[in-house]
Formats: C-alpha cells, structure tokens, sequence
C-alpha cells in the first residue's frame, strides 16, 4: 500500500510540474443561434466568447439592452478588463508590456490561432483588429441620463509580421450611446467549462495510471 501511495504522490508532484511550465491555448470555435462560428472557447481559462463580429457596429447600450431582453443573450454577459487582458495574454500577445522586437515562435502560434478563431475588421495594409468594449471601464459624462465615454480593448495581428503583436487599451472610443462600425463588445458567457489539460498532460497522466496499475498487479501476484 505504500509503495501504491508514493507512486501517486510522484504522479501528481508531475502532473503539477507540468501545468506550472504553462500551456499554449487553443482556441475552439462553434455555433449557436448567433450563426456558424459565432462561440470562442478559450482552452486555458475555460471562458467562452462571443466572437466580435455579433455585436460590431452595435453601440454600448444597444448591447446592454439586448442583454436585459434578447433571449439569445441570456447566457452572456460583459466581459471585465482582467478577462479580456487575460484572454490577450492566452492568446499569445503582449499586455501592457515593454517587450518589443520578440519572434517567439509559440506566442505567434498562438496569436495565429487567436486571429483564426476570432473574426476581426481587416486593414487595408493586411492588419486585422479585434477590438471590443470594456464593461468595467466607464466613464462617466452624464450618468443621469446613462452617457459615458467608452473604453475599448483590442488587438492587432498581421500574418506577414515575425513579431508578437501588442494589445491595447484605447480610452478614444464613442461614448455609449453612439457605435463604431470597426467595435464590438467583449462578451463572454456566464458559465465556463474545465480548461482542457495539454496533450502532455493528458500523456503524463496516463503514463502515471499505467504505472500504478503494474505495481498493483505486481503487488497482488
């Protein structure tokens, strides 16, 4: 029995060492009633999104609105700066960060698989920009009558670039009321789902069951 108990203790001390290495995320499109490829999910956070081009051109409240009364946003709700900054960094990109010139190649895998799971609004120069408004940003103008200035949070990724892109905070945007075709709003849904464990992991794992399993067999014989 305690030959049993040390192997799963030296299993588990392994399991954890791997996930503290960190782990690239993926990310997992599907549909819903929103159309195809409209959901995001983030395999490091568990979070899934709304993708961007559901609520582009839509202003702030209009998006609030259909919070409170489309049953098709039922399951949603604003996503807060930690989250999206979160989101930046499993996505590979620089947050508020001074590293400039890195061509690590597993953040621009990332930053690729990023840009292809989510649809963004293309520049002419090749760059695509994801951009959406921040819930826990607000500034207030007028609160009385619900004006605030927006705060927007985005990205930008360019295939043809060997650099890792930076994210960023824009304080510039419209105020809630007025839309701009270029934004949407980061939108994520109420419940997540368990982060899926990296195929590493998953080999590790198996490996440590197989190795209690021949040492209970040994045991018995």
């Amino acid at each position: 029995m305690r030959t049993t108990t040390a192997i799963w203790k030296t299993c588990v001390a392994a399991l954890i060492a791997v996930s503290a290495q960190g782990a690239s995320a993926a990310f997992l499109t599907s549909s819903s009633a929103f159309g195809s490829n409209s959901l995001v999910t983030d395999t490091l956070s568990g979070l899934t999104w709304l993708n961007l081009d559901v609520t582009q051109g839509m202003s702030f409240n209009a998006v609030s609105q259909g919070l409170a009364t489309d049953p098709l946003y039922a399951d949603f709700r604003v996503a807060t700066r930690g989250e999206v900054d979160a989101l930046f960094g499993d996505g590979g990109f620089y947050v508020n960060s001074g590293v400039i010139g890195d061509t690590n190649p597993t953040r621009l895998a990332s930053g690729a698989a990023f840009a292809s799971a989510f649809n963004g609004v293309m520049q002419s120069n090749g760059t695509e920009f994801f951009q959406g408004y921040l819930g826990d940003a607000l500034s207030p103008i007028d609160p009385a009558h619900g004006v605030y200035s927006l705060w927007r949070a985005g990205v930008g990724f360019n295939p043809a670039s060997t650099t890792v892109a930076f994210a960023f905070d824009d304080g510039t945007g419209p105020v809630s009321s007025q839309s701009d075709p270029g934004t949407g709003t980061w939108l994520v849904a109420k419940s997540t789902v368990s982060p899926v464990p990296e195929p590493a992991t998953y080999a590790l794992m198996l490996a440590g069951l197989a190795v209690v399993g021949a040492a209970v067999r040994r045991r018995r014989s």
